[in-house]
């Protein structure tokens, strides 16, 4: 799965090919329809994973980890901001973006993907004593603030993103006055 939203990112959905995915990955096109049914429905699972990788599996980690929430929003401000290419903002959202203009399946995910980042910022900027509509407004100006500053520096892939981190934390992570 991880290859396939890596290959997602670097030509779209629409670009790509069982033939050489299957290629790079090793395996021949016969193990992958044993695999899958056709591509949409690895196209499908590398969605569910990208959900399950990208905002659960991140939420219940820096949950189970971290009981300050500044803490937790720290954890996932520094994941958000890191080159790889399954952040907020980063090739495989942009590609899976521009899909759902399209997949009402890719609007779905990509729509529970973003409300499921806002929401756990949100419940984190609830735990600091901000109410529920400061806390959601506030989540999603940083989340969009993330999505952004990943989108402006991809074609920096080398920048230094530990200012941006400092800025940040330095903005959205305050106690409340």
């Amino acid at each position: 799965m991880e290859k396939t939203l890596e290959k997602i990112g670097e030509v779209g959905v629409a670009s790509i090919q069982v033939e050489l995915l299957a290629r790079e990955l090793g395996v021949t096109k016969g193990s992958f329809y044993w695999h899958f049914k056709d591509k949409q429905e690895l196209i499908r699972e590398a969605l569910v994973y990208w959900y399950d990788s990208a905002t659960r599996l991140i939420s219940q980690a820096a949950k189970r980890n971290f009981d300050d929430p500044r803490d937790r929003l720290r954890y996932v401000y520094k994941l958000a901001l890191n080159i790889r290419y399954d952040v907020p903002g980063g090739a495989v959202e942009r590609a899976l973006q521009e899909w759902a203009r399209i997949s009402t399946l890719a609007t779905e995910i990509t729509q529970r993907v973003d409300q499921e980042r806002i929401s756990f910022l949100a419940d984190a900027y609830i735990e600091l004593g901000h109410s529920e509509l400061e806390a959601r407004q506030t989540a999603t100006l940083a989340l969009a603030q993330l999505t952004g500053i990943n989108v402006l520096l991809r074609s920096q892939p080398n920048r230094d993103r530990s200012e941006y981190l400092r800025a940040i934390i330095t903005q959205f992570i305050c106690q409340k006055n």
